[in-house]
């Protein structure tokens, strides 16, 4: 099978190391006495979450450890063992990192400690009808550490709760392109800068969560490693393992039908925090039974919709090269596969103005989709075939252009970034975003005209319109 890009495109997948400068909080822990006796513990769950726009799109951070620092200057270690968590994903959405049992003090800073990372960049700077892939690297050449000072003490208090780690991408990092719009190296090309702009706040969880301030956790990739009963281990392509609680109001979609998954599946899982401490699971979708390899991401290359390459950004299997940003994994789609739509309900909402279709002519670039796989293409090019190709939720960016009502549900005409990979793939500057009775809004002001929006949801080929279901709404965040 040809690329779509010859090398005239001025393709780059250099890799650049530069150390970061980093900036450092200081901070004034109080001191305080105590009576001597021992401070009860709360189930803590360490979750994380970014603030994203459409500029880098794949930015994998290495995270080490975290830590709160008490106002009685104890200090208490939450994550102690490195991951690697891709934050383009879960860009307005929660993972859990880990779980652990956290004395119930109030605490006054928080620091963590990140290692080598790397970003992603897609653009066009090497000139006009060029396309470059840009792996940059940034942070130190080992560790470093960063503590930042709460506003508002944090108080670690009942029985459990969540803790949200929010990095802001764009504000953390700046780099400079390997190009200058020319075909010719920029001077400074692969620079790059980090400094770390993150926030940490307690999560307060409801009985039915409807977003990640609330406890709901969203996307969670993983192979599952035990099946049983009435309960789900998956292990992480983040390095966690997790067990999930499931009930009979758990909604079973995909490749295994509304079935327990067995082990060695992969699956995609949405679930509530819960208050004894536990995860129940509200959705899972299963995405393949007995395969080796789960590549997730968005398309960026096609051809005739049944050989298309994959940003990989997201991926789990044996012996996978991983921390390399941009995999650029090829697959081929069986003429018989399988298509599934991973609702979070398990069905599509009522009353959309449209038919949700996904098949092998409705697949385009910029779609985020799992395709599990036998092989990778990167030993013995070989295109491995995927026999179930599921769209997954994403997040779009942009300026809100025009706002009507369809069948009684809010229609926002969503003007793309340039950068964004739907642009420069697919060729589609505006999206049509649908807010249902499903839709969960969060943003500090009704949107209008003009507004910047964050929308995550399944973005679907309508004939040549695209249009995207939405599950979650927020303010956006400006662009490049």
């Amino acid at each position: 099978m040809g690329r779509l890009m010859s090398e005239s495109c001025g393709r780059v997948l250099t890799a650049v190391c530069i150390a970061s400068s980093v900036l450092l909080f200081s901070c004034g822990c109080a001191s305080g006495g105590g009576s001597g006796s021992v401070p009860a513990n709360t189930h803590a769950t360490l979750l994380i979450t970014a603030t994203n726009n459409a500029k880098i799109p794949i930015f994998k951070f290495n995270l080490q450890t975290l830590t709160l620092l008490a106002e009685d200057g104890t200090s208490v270690p939450i994550l102690t063992t490195p991951q690697l968590v891709e934050l383009g994903s879960i860009n307005g959405v929660a993972r859990p990192l880990v779980t652990t049992d956290v004395p119930q003090k109030n605490y006054v800073s928080v620091k963590l400690t990140y290692g080598p990372s790397v970003f992603v960049v897609i653009d066009k700077s090497g000139g006009p009808g060029t396309t470059n892939i840009g792996t940059y690297k940034y942070g130190p050449p080992t560790t470093a550490t960063v503590q930042l000072p709460l506003t508002t003490s944090l108080a670690i208090a009942g029985s459990a709760m969540g803790l949200l780690l929010n990095l802001n991408v764009p504000q953390s990092t700046t780099y400079t392109p390997f190009f200058d719009g020319s075909s010719a190296l920029a001077p400074d090309g692969g620079n790059t800068s980090f400094n770390p702009v993150f926030s940490f706040s307690a999560v307060s969880l409801a009985a039915n969560p409807s977003t990640l301030q609330d406890g709901k956790v969203e996307d969670v990739h993983g192979q599952v490693t035990a099946s049983s009963g009435n309960a789900l281990t998956i292990a992480t392509d983040s390095g966690s393992s997790f067990t999930f609680d499931t009930s009979s109001s758990t909604v079973f979609a995909g490749a295994n039908g509304a079935a327990m998954p067995p082990v060695g599946s992969f699956v995609d899982i949405d679930a509530a925090l819960q208050t004894d401490g536990s995860m129940l699971a509200t959705n899972v979708q299963t995405e393949a039974t007995g395969l080796q390899y789960d590549m997730i991401g968005q398309i960026v290359e096609g051809t005739v919709q049944s050989y298309f390459f994959s940003s990989g950004r997201e991926q789990q299997g044996p012996n996978l090269p991983n921390g390399t940003g941009f995999y650029d994994n090829g697959v081929q789609i069986n003429a018989s596969a399988q298509f599934e739509i991973s609702w979070p309900n398990g069905t599509p909402p009522a009353r959309l103005p449209f038919t949700p279709t996904l098949n092998a002519e409705s697949i385009l670039p910029g779609q985020n989709v799992a395709t599990p796989i036998e092989a990778l293409r990167s030993v013995g090019n070989i295109v491995p075939v995927a026999n179930v190709v599921t769209l997954e939720p994403q997040t779009i960016d942009g300026t809100i252009a025009a706002i009507s009502n369809l069948n009684g549900q809010t229609a926002y005409q969503i003007t793309l970034f340039s950068d964004d990979l739907i642009t420069l793939f697919a060729s589609a500057q505006t999206v049509v975003a649908y807010s249902t009775a499903e839709t969960h809004t969060v943003t500090t002001s009704p949107l209008s005209v003009g507004s910047v929006a964050r929308v995550r949801g399944l973005l679907l080929d309508d004939g040549g319109t695209l249009r995207m279901v939405a599950t979650e709404i927020e303010d956006g965040v400006p662009g490049s």
